[in-house]
């Protein structure tokens, strides 16, 4: 997209949330503000967007959207409620922006309950645009130079060539031929660990130290609990598991097959901690019990699940060192035959 072509995207944009202020709801005017950032997001960018109903009367509680109106190009981390002076109330969404071009939050509804009366009422569409590195000046390639042809003297590579022959013939009668044998050593085949087996005892650790622990540590417990999780899906799936926002790691496990019951208690025990990292949740002492316990849940699924993946892994695990011990046998043929 160029430069110019962005801009009238961001035109058309900003037109159509003008028509859209202009429409009327429900036969009731406007008094839902709405606000968040002015500057271009680029993807990953976290941001905060409000929503503010003003009143002229009295009323029973104010109904929010919930996470559920926001599309796949905005992750929705948080939400607070505010209630305000002079018959208003504010609710405050933590968003993260995952477009590739400019996008619209389309009008957002939101209730105002007054005894048996529910009053409907609509927000304006917010544009949100996205930060792009490419601009008019280098969004085309240059083309490639031609390549020069030069004229090549063949004798002085000729030259080296033979002096390198000569100096590695020298130090192949000094050093390697008379060299005496080496005996060769026997390698100790290790012994294969399952990541169900390692993934099993982190558990257990980390179980022991949040029962010990008088003071609960729970970003510590969250994080170590979803890197144990991470570690088992990158060592028996290749998943760049440790390295992936959550939201990156979702789509991995899709595209690899991951059991969908497996993928369900990830995203419970990963979400979670998002929140307390991100959101500043703290959760309960059973709330980090009943994530302990989805952790449980992944460890007996995977147990049935993914058996003969892991029969596969440790089947290529003794084959490499199998292939070891056939290099040192004909290692030592060659001595012998010396």
């Amino acid at each position: 997209m160029t430069y110019y072509q962005t801009l009238l995207t961001r035109y058309k944009l900003l037109f159509l949330i003008f028509i859209t202020s202009l429409i009327p709801f429900l036969g009731t005017a406007q008094n839902v503000s709405v606000s968040g950032p002015t500057d271009s997001l680029s993807v990953g960018s976290l941001f905060d967007f409000s929503l503010t109903l003003h009143s002229n009367s009295e009323y029973d509680r104010i109904i929010f959207p919930d996470s559920s109106v926001f599309n796949d190009d905005l992750e929705f981390i948080s939400r607070k409620q505010f209630r305000l002076p002079s018959l208003s109330d504010s609710a405050n969404y933590k968003l993260q922006f995952f477009a590739d071009k400019d996008i619209i939050i389309p009008p957002l509804p939101v209730k105002l309950v007054s005894g048996n009366d529910t009053t409907l009422f609509f927000t304006e569409a917010y544009p949100l645009f996205f930060k792009t590195v490419l601009t008019s000046e280098n969004e085309d390639f240059n083309p490639l130079k031609p390549n020069f042809e030069f004229s090549i003297l063949l004798w002085p590579w000729i030259l080296v060539a033979l002096i390198l022959a000569a100096l590695a013939y020298f130090l192949y009668h000094k050093f390697y031929k008379n060299k005496p044998k080496i005996e060769t050593k026997i390698v100790e085949i290790p012994e294969f660990v399952s990541p169900l087996v390692q993934l099993e005892e982190r558990l257990n650790t980390i179980k022991e130290e949040h029962t010990l622990r008088a003071e609960k540590d729970y970003k510590l417990f969250y994080s170590q609990l979803g890197d144990a999780i991470r570690t088992y899906l990158e060592d028996l799936y290749n998943i760049p598991a440790l390295e992936s926002t959550t939201r990156e790691l979702s789509r991995y496990m899709d595209a690899f097959g991951v059991d969908l019951e497996l993928i369900k208690f990830t995203r419970l025990i990963l979400n979670e901690a998002d929140m307390i990292k991100f959101a500043k949740m703290i959760p309960t002492l059973d709330q980090s019990w009943g994530a302990y316990q989805h952790a449980q849940a992944f460890l007996e699924r995977a147990r049935v699940y993914d058996i003969q993946r892991i029969s596969r892994l440790k089947e290529r695990f003794e084959a490499q060192f199998k292939e070891t011990e056939e290099e040192l046998d004909l290692k030592e043929n060659i001595n012998g035959m010396g």
